[in-house]
C-alpha cells in the first residue's frame, strides 16, 4: 500500500489544505446560496436518514441517486470510493499515478459540493485494471479493505447501503467486483462486535448494523425491486435532479464524463439484497 506525506511550509498552505479537506467540503452547502440553501436546510429538518453508496473508483458513483436523496428527500448521503483513481487515464493533462489521484479526488469533492453528498475513501491504491477478484486481492489486502469500509459504516451510521456493483464477474473490472464484495461483507460485519473490535477500543466506533442493503440495477430492470424518479423538478433550483446530477457528473473532467442535462423522466433502479429488519 503506497503512502505519501506532504510538508506544509507556510500558513497559506496550511489554510489551503484546510479549506480543500474532505471535512471542510462536507460542511459546504450543495447549492449556490440564498433560496436554494434555505430550501435544502428546510428539507433536512427532522430527517435522520443516511444512505451510503459504495463503489470502486471516482466516477463509479450513482450521482443521480445521491442528488435525489440529498436535494429531493432531505436525507444525508455519502459516496465511499475504495480508491482515488490513481490507475486511470487522464484526458485533460499529464498527471498520472498519485498526481492523478489528487486530481480525481478534487473532482469528486467538486461533484459532492454540487449534489450535496459527503465523500469517503479507503486506503486502497488504484493499481490499474484487473480481470478478476482474485487478481485484485494479490494487490490489496482483503482484511484492510473490509476494515476500512466497516470503519466508514460505523462512523457514518447509514440505515441503508447501496452497492454500485454486484460483487460478481458480471461487474467486469476486478476492483468493481471487490467493491461489491466489500459492500456485502461490511453490511454483515459492521454490527458484529467481534469483527474489528479495535475500532471501538482505539477509535470509539461502536458496532452498527445498517437496516438494508441494495445494489444498483440501472441497466437491469428485471432485478429491480425499487424504482425512483430523477426527472422530477427541484423547484428551488429550477432543474430536475437528473440535470443537477449530470452537472455533477460532468465535473469528472479528467475522465471525459461530460453529460447532457436532458429534460424528462429518468428512472433510478435498485434491488434489495438483504433486509436486517427481518432477522
Amino acid at each position: 500500500m503506497r503512502r505519501c506525506w506532504f510538508a506544509t511550509p507556510s500558513l497559506f498552505l496550511l489554510i489551503l489544505a484546510l479549506v480543500t479537506s474532505p471535512a471542510y467540503a462536507q460542511l459546504e452547502p450543495p447549492g449556490s446560496g440564498g433560496t436554494v440553501v434555505r430550501d435544502q436546510e428546510r428539507r433536512m429538518l427532522g430527517h435522520h436518514r443516511r444512505v451510503l453508496v459504495i463503489g470502486a473508483h471516482p466516477d463509479d458513483e450513482d450521482t443521480e441517486l445521491l442528488t435525489l436523496l440529498v436535494r429531493g428527500e432531505g436525507s444525508e448521503a455519502a459516496y465511499l470510493s475504495l480508491n482515488r483513481g490513481e490507475g486511470g487515464q487522464n484526458l485533460i493533462g499529464n498527471e498520472l499515478g498519485m498526481s492523478l489521484g489528487l486530481l480525481r479526488t478534487e473532482e469528486l469533492r467538486a461533484a459532492r459540493r454540487l449534489d450535496g453528498a459527503q465523500q469517503f475513501f479507503t486506503r486502497a491504491y488504484d493499481f490499474g485494471y484487473s480481470k478478476t477478484l482474485d487478481e485484485t486481492w494479490t494487490h490489496w489486502s482483503r482484511d484492510t479493505v473490509l476494515k476500512d469500509v466497516v470503519r466508514i459504516v460505523r462512523r457514518f451510521r447509514p440505515q441503508i447501503i447501496v452497492s454500485v456493483f454486484s460483487g460478481t464477474p458480471r461487474d467486469g473490472h476486478g476492483q468493481h467486483q471487490a467493491a461489491g464484495w466489500a459492500a456485502r461483507e461490511a453490511f454483515a460485519a459492521a454490527g458484529d462486535a467481534t469483527v474489528f473490535p479495535q475500532l471501538a477500543r482505539e477509535e470509539g466506533l461502536a458496532p452498527y448494523a445498517p437496516a438494508k442493503l441494495y445494489r444498483s440495477t440501472r441497466f437491469d430492470s428485471i432485478a429491480t425491486t425499487l424504482q425512483l424518479q430523477g426527472g422530477v423538478l427541484d423547484s428551488a433550483e429550477g432543474r430536475s435532479f437528473h440535470q443537477i446530477a449530470m452537472a455533477s457528473r460532468s465535473l469528472h473532467r479528467s475522465q471525459d464524463m461530460g453529460r447532457l442535462q436532458e429534460i424528462g423522466p429518468s428512472p433510478i433502479r435498485i434491488a434489495l439484497l438483504a433486509d436486517g429488519t427481518h432477522g
